[in-house]
């Protein structure tokens, strides 16, 4: 139990990909933030044992994202039961065709089990706000159409929790065109204490976001392969780990919380 304060426990992975977190809050309830893979479900079981899930968040469909949920569904999983609402915005099915086709069938599988088992999905545009035991949520980023090139990443949900000690700022696979339409709404409103990395680090966000943000710890979810692979450019202004390890080097004072190393814990 959490004893009064909010936890955020940083999930390692058991996939080459993966992104997942589960906060408890002071009330002993548990937040679920995406999960990754199939493979991180009895992971994420564990994490959030059998308290209440006062929600389920999803920052977009790709599969190291929103795998873990769509094999609880699958599966059955008994968190279920418990879980009060889902918050996420996804693209329509019909936009994701257009544009390639990915995530149609995670996206349909989702839709059709919220719907027929009645649950709650909250949708959240820039701006909206959400309270859950103490824990303020603030929208800073949602979907929009015009991201037709990287448009599964760039409809990430990006959001800041704030707790009682610290917040942290999610920024789920943001690229780097619909991260600097991010610094150019919110700028310096951007300063979060704690920052999850783009896209697990690397084809990420450009460095001026990460200069705004100023973070006091950096949340890696990378496995070791990728979090000490060398610098490298990737295509155009797409660079790897290494290149935006550099970038947070030069900012300087930063904590590292890299899930290569394990499950961790925060006070939030």
């Amino acid at each position: 139990m959490a004893k009064g304060h909010a936890e955020l426990h940083i999930l390692t992975e058991y996939a080459p990909f993966s992104m997942g977190f589960v906060i408890i809050t002071k009330e002993d309830r548990a937040i679920i933030i995406d999960g990754g893979t199939p493979h991180e479900l009895h992971n994420v079981e564990d994490h959030v044992g059998d308290r209440e899930v006062a929600a389920w968040i999803i920052t977009h469909p790709h599969p190291d994202h929103i795998g873990c949920l769509i094999y609880a569904m699958r599966k059955g999983s008994p968190i279920l039961k418990r879980v009060k609402r889902f918050v996420c915005n996804f693209h329509s099915p019909e936009f994701f065709k257009a544009c390639g086709g990915e995530c149609v069938a995670d996206v349909d599988k989702f839709r059709r089990y919220t719907s027929e088992n009645a649950y709650r999905v909250d949708s959240p545009l820039a701006g909206d706000v959400m309270d859950i035991d103490g824990l303020h949520f603030e929208f800073l980023f949602s979907k929009d159409e015009k991201y037709t090139k990287n448009y599964v990443n760039d409809s990430s949900l990006v959001f800041r929790v704030t707790g009682n000690k610290r917040n942290v700022l999610f920024l789920g696979d943001l690229g780097p065109i619909a991260g600097d339409d991010l610094l150019a709404m919110h700028g310096d409103h951007l300063r979060s204490d704690i920052v999850q990395m783009a896209h697990h680090g690397h084809m990420c966000v450009h460095k001026e976001v990460y200069e705004a943000i100023d973070p006091n710890a950096c949340i890696w979810c990378c496995a070791s392969w990728l979090y000490n692979e060398p610098d490298k450019l990737i295509s155009e202004d797409m660079y790897g780990v290494g290149h935006t390890r550099k970038w947070m080097a030069e900012i300087g004072h930063q904590t590292h919380y890299v899930t290569k190393d394990g499950d961790q814990i925060i006070d939030i």
